[in-house]
């Protein structure tokens, strides 16, 4: 079954997002409301659409998305849901109105169609009961997280009638057309990502009343330290809706009225008084936090009135956290006297306590369980990842006595699964522990399992699975990235036993090095020699955060030389001492003074992008995240870019004082002239209107917020590929690479004759940009970076429409590169860069 056009029902905040995330993945969409009680009847719908462009982040992966739903109205368009091959329930948490809504659309249900409820913890097996007898076959759960273009999470539901073969045509399509990470999930309160999530946010809620711990203090603690999003705790809850989180911390109550933590299914009174006075959180611009101003306040439950946020952690206790091993990290909080570790260890015993409890009930495995909380609540780890990077045994054995000292937040023992003294974890090669007593795999006995009478599920074998070369690993799986062809301090070359050679980089945020320039140049050397294809692509994200110009000063000298003894002293300065002292300024200057050395790098930087252009084989560029400078340059010059949606791609160079001069100049002047060329009347070219667009996005350091944006600002081409699963990334990158060789690859013919905009470009520039400077938009200096943008992009000082080739625009990029590194307010820019991260606006 192709699911070729969705419905989502239902216009509020979900189904929106969800219909805009259809439309990111090339999918038809119907987007369904009520119709207005008065004017046109579109009017609910085409408001919600309105709201979309509205949102931040932003749902929709290009604004000329929004053109591609179409509105609906139960009142005149209900025959339209005939057409569709998935409708999706995405209207509000009520039985009642949900029944309502089934009985009125069942009728126009098409005869093969899949209809879906986005519930977020209502029983799927009630809603069926609200459904046609003879549809029920077709119906389940899908449950998106908000927000849907960036949440990896769907959980798939199933209620007793629904067909095996629907939800695995419904999981494929899920997890390769819209990119999503699914989990099937029990159809217990909430499911598993809210079930846990929300029991985490409540034990951090009771043991921070317990230790006196402030709402600020508890973000700081629970963060980005504990491998969270930086919203942490209660940040997130104002992100979430105060009131939207009262409602599923209900849903528990109601329901899980045998749990043996359903005393704290209870929300305080200072909760129930923000909600009762309209203070829901970000949607109403006060919640647990306000914004005053630039500054932070934040509710202060012994005055009950805001106060500026002043967040204080213990130095013992952030030295602990700063630990990266899970093992020392949990020891270091539970060992320590500080109120705050001692809240930490809480909340982590706590929810352990809850998930080893909870496992049979609401998932089929361990790893269902780990994902869920991973993917829907932006989690680096799961509960049980942690529980099991800490020391399986040691951990067990610290929740076991706190049960018995009455520490924890209910009685009831660990589960005898829990407790085996064999046991070292819930993930393995072979599977992820499940406590079903029909776990699949192993049939023979594996450690902690006794005689394997419970035991360890595989991954699913799905067919769509397939193309997630290496998915998303957990702690206990091994992963093995194929064999190496050579492997430096830098990068590493392999292959999977095929002919398709992948070059990864090794350096922090992928950083490009003078190395890193050496290895894939090698690289090529080898692809050409013994391969049919290079991929750039890298283990994790970023691609590539561009070139460090610190570490490639570095490399143009032998290590023992002055300079770099210079350098390197500058960098620890720069690394441990941000205060104080201009010596990486001087550095940078003695740098500029050896100007045939640092040139030498920038040019091999320019090989480096035509050797990649030219190549005789074909060069993909998998990118995945970021993709800024340098990362950039590389992309644009491979054979074809395959890239994730949620890629970030720029040539961002202007922030620290200098230009492009990797080929990102002279490639974006060649693409404006063959543009203005395809487009050219009676032979006069006129290149100028094609070289403003790419001006501004150098000149202003644009980056395009998704893969969408990049082809639309022209990083993209049209026939490169944008991937919605970043699982699949090194899967399409190799096919493509296999669909170029069946044609017989060759490289592109070298250009000779690329008509620029000359010198009336420039001045055409330039005057737009005065005004920019005397209206106080741009700085002294922000203008003389843009004039060599404009001189290196309109091909220098020729007449308008003159013809050179792509050495002489490499030429003017690094010439204006090296005269703007040897200005002091561009050497100022990249000190500032360096010690604060933050680029310096002089």
């Amino acid at each position: 079954m192709n699911i070729r056009k969705v419905a989502v029902l239902g216009a509020g905040v979900m189904g929106a997002q969800i219909a805009a995330h259809l439309v990111n993945a090339g999918v038809e969409t119907l987007l369904f409301e009520l119709a207005a009680p008065e004017g046109e009847l579109n009017g609910n719908v085409n408001k919600a659409l309105e709201n979309l462009k509205k949102l931040d982040p932003a749902p929709l992966a290009s604004p000329a998305k929004l053109a591609y739903i179409q509105p609906a109205n139960y009142e005149q368009h209900l025959e339209l849901l005939r057409e569709c091959d998935l409708v999706i329930e995405a209207i509000a948490e009520r039985m009642d109105y949900k029944a309502d809504l089934y009985r009125r659309v069942a009728p126009f249900i098409g005869e093969h169609a899949i209809f879906a409820s986005n519930t977020s913890g209502l029983s799927i097996k009630q809603l069926a009961q609200a459904f046609p007898e003879q549809l029920r076959h077709r119906f389940c759960g899908v449950h998106f997280f908000n927000p849907p273009r960036y949440m990896h999470l769907v959980e798939l539901i199933a209620c007793r009638e629904t067909e095996a073969s629907l939800l695995d045509q419904l999981e494929t399509f899920l997890v390769s057309t819209l990119g999503k990470g699914v989990v099937r999930a029990k159809d217990t309160p909430n499911f598993i990502a809210n079930r846990i999530g929300v029991f985490s946010m409540l034990a951090t809620k009771h043991h921070a009343q317990a230790f006196n711990l402030g709402f600020d203090t508890v973000d700081a603690l629970t963060g980005r330290y504990l491998g969270r999003p930086k919203s942490a705790t209660f940040r997130t809850l104002d992100i979430v809706g105060l009131d939207v989180f009262a409602h599923v911390v209900n849903t528990l109550r109601e329901n899980l009225t045998d749990d043996p933590w359903h005393k704290h299914f209870e929300l305080p009174g200072w909760f129930g008084y923000l909600v009762d006075q309209g203070s829901l959180g970000q949607k109403t611009r006060r919640g647990i936090y306000q914004k005053i101003g630039k500054e932070i306040h934040v509710l202060d439950l012994h005055t009950n009135e805001y106060r500026l946020s002043d967040t204080k952690i213990d130095d013992g206790v952030k030295d602990i956290l700063c630990e990266r091993d899970w093992a020392k990290k949990l020891s270091g909080l539970h060992d320590h006297p500080h109120p705050q570790a001692q809240f930490l260890w809480a909340v982590f015993r706590d929810v352990f306590h809850y998930c080893a409890l909870q496992l049979g009930e609401i998932a089929d495995n361990a790893r269902d369980f780990d994902f869920a909380v991973r993917w829907g609540f932006g989690w680096d780890s799961g509960p049980f990842e942690i529980w099991q990077a800490a020391g399986w045994q040691r951990v067990a054995s610290w929740i076991a006595a706190d049960i018995s000292a009455g520490k924890t937040m209910a009685e009831t023992p660990l589960p005898e699964w829990a407790t085996d003294p064999l046991r070292t974890g819930v993930h393995t090669p072979q599977g992820s522990y499940s406590s079903s007593p029909y776990a699949a795999l192993p049939p023979l006995p594996l450690a902690g399992e006794g005689q394997g009478v419970r035991g360890y599920q595989l991954r699913s074998t799905l067919p769509v699975y397939k193309r997630q070369l290496f998915p998303d690993a957990l702690v206990g799986e091994e992963r093995h990235y194929g064999e190496t062809v050579f492997e430096t301090e830098d990068v590493r070359m392999w292959h999977m036993g095929d002919n398709i050679a992948i070059l990864s980089f090794k350096t922090k945020m992928h950083t490009v090095s003078n190395e890193v320039l050496d290895g894939i140049l090698r690289a090529l050397d080898e692809a050409e020699a013994n391969f049919t294809a290079l991929i750039l692509w890298q283990t994790e994200p970023p691609f590539s955060y561009g070139a460090n110009l610190l570490q490639l000063m570095q490399g143009v000298q032998e290590p023992d030389a002055g300079l770099f003894g210079k350098f390197k002293q500058a960098a620890n300065r720069v690394k441990y001492t941000v205060a104080g002292g201009g010596g990486l300024s001087e550095v940078l200057k003695a740098a500029t003074g050896n100007v045939p050395h640092v040139e030498a790098v920038v040019a091999k930087f320019q090989q480096v992008s035509q050797r990649l252009k030219y190549a005789l084989v074909p060069t993909i560029a998998a990118v995945d995240g970021l993709a800024l400078g340098g990362g950039c340059e590389f992309s644009i010059h491979c054979t074809r870019i395959v890239a994730t949606l949620e890629s970030y791609i720029g040539l961002v160079e202007v922030g620290v004082g200098v230009l492009p001069a990797g080929g990102g100049c002279k490639e974006m002047a060649q693409r404006a002239a063959n543009e203005a060329q395809r487009f050219a009347n009676d032979n006069r070219v006129d290149v100028f209107p094609f070289v403003r667009r790419y001006f501004q996005n150098i000149a202003m350091g644009e980056v395009a917020k998704s893969a969408e944006m990049a082809r639309e600002m022209g990083y993209l081409r049209p026939s490169d590929r944008i991937v919605l699963n970043r699982f699949e990334l090194l899967h399409v990158a190799k096919e493509e690479a296999k669909a170029l060789n069946a044609t017989a690859y060759r490289p592109p013919l070298h250009q000779h004759q690329i008509a620029v905009a000359g010198r009336t470009g420039i001045a055409t520039l330039k005057a737009a940009m005065i005004n920019m400077k005397e209206g106080g938009f741009i700085s002294e200096h922000d203008y003389n970076i843009g004039c060599r943008v404009a001189e290196t992009i309109c091909g220098g000082d020729v007449e308008a429409g003159s013809l050179v080739d792509e050495q002489w625009l490499l030429d003017l990029e690094r010439k204006n590169f090296m005269e703007l590194l040897a200005t002091e307010k561009t050497q100022a820019r990249i000190e500032h860069m360096l010690k604060n991260g933050k680029p310096l606006r002089n």
